[in-house]
């Protein structure tokens, strides 16, 4: 179940103050700042979305303590060299890059771990999140979506590159943000629940979330559809055709819930 903001959120937002804040204290031009933050918080997110969805390696207190060690000797950092210059324009932004930082960092060790995987006894197929079944043209409406934000970005970054502007990176940034949560998800059926990973531009994992068998109401399979009926959100609904073995799947789910 999603209760908090995605841990590959976190990791970008980590990732693009600290390397944000470094920069400042070099004091180059404004332009390559914003192009070394927004690029790493591109990194920030891939690193983190496969830390979450391929290892544990953000569940070890190891982790924890020594990225957020290293935000404490970067705050030192930054304290001492604006002592020293007396509190300039660089040393104003690299103090709000260090904060993100840490705001990142909250949220990239912060986050609800799944308790254990569990064996897969189905996979459903990858599809976008609540997305209703059967409605081929919004499915197509938002496939034009994401080619849009594709290109919206690919032009942000093209004049962000050629005219050196600040700006254009900081808006390609924040579009990236605000088009990450539509993503792509596939499901997993396993003894302890439903196990959803979330993909950004269908391919790069993002986050992992996991939903109790007990969260759920029970599920419904017609003719047309199989739907998982939720008690946190939108159901989860597939076309019957959409499914491989669906006896198979309606088997794990009669193990678990009921059928409505």
């Amino acid at each position: 179940m999603q209760g908090k903001p995605p841990a590959a959120l976190g990791s970008g937002a980590y990732v693009a103050g600290v390397v944000g804040a470094v920069a400042l204290l070099g004091e180059p031009s404004t332009a390559t700042v914003a192009a070394i933050a927004v690029g790493g918080f591109c990194l920030g997110v891939v690193a983190g979305g496969l830390a979450v969805t391929h290892s544990q390696l953000l569940d070890h207190r190891l982790t924890s303590r020594s990225t957020g060690g290293a935000l404490v000797g970067l705050g030192v950092w930054v304290t001492w060299t604006g002592v020293q210059s007396g509190g300039d324009g660089h040393y104003q932004l690299a103090i709000g890059s260090v904060f993100l930082a840490v705001v990142g960092w909250a949220v990239m060790v912060g986050r609800e771990h799944p308790a254990g995987n569990g064996e897969t006894l189905a996979t459903l197929p990858r599809t976008m999140p609540h997305e209703t079944a059967g409605n081929g043209r919004r499915e197509q409406l938002k496939r034009l979506g994401d080619v849009g934000a594709v290109v919206v970005v690919a032009v942000l970054f093209a004049r962000a590159v050629t005219r050196s502007d600040p700006s254009s990176w900081v808006f390609a940034g924040l579009f990236l943000v605000v088009t990450l949560p539509g993503t792509r998800s596939r499901v997993r059926l396993t003894d302890s629940g439903l196990l959803t990973t979330r993909y950004v531009f269908w391919r790069v994992p993002f986050d992992l979330s996991q939903t109790p068998w007990a969260a759920l109401y029970g599920y419904e399979a017609t003719d047309d559809r199989l739907r998982i009926d939720t008690n946190y959100g939108p159901d989860i609904v597939y076309d019957r055709d959409q499914l491989g073995d669906i006896d198979h799947v309606v088997g794990v789910l009669d193990d678990h819930i009921p059928q409505l």
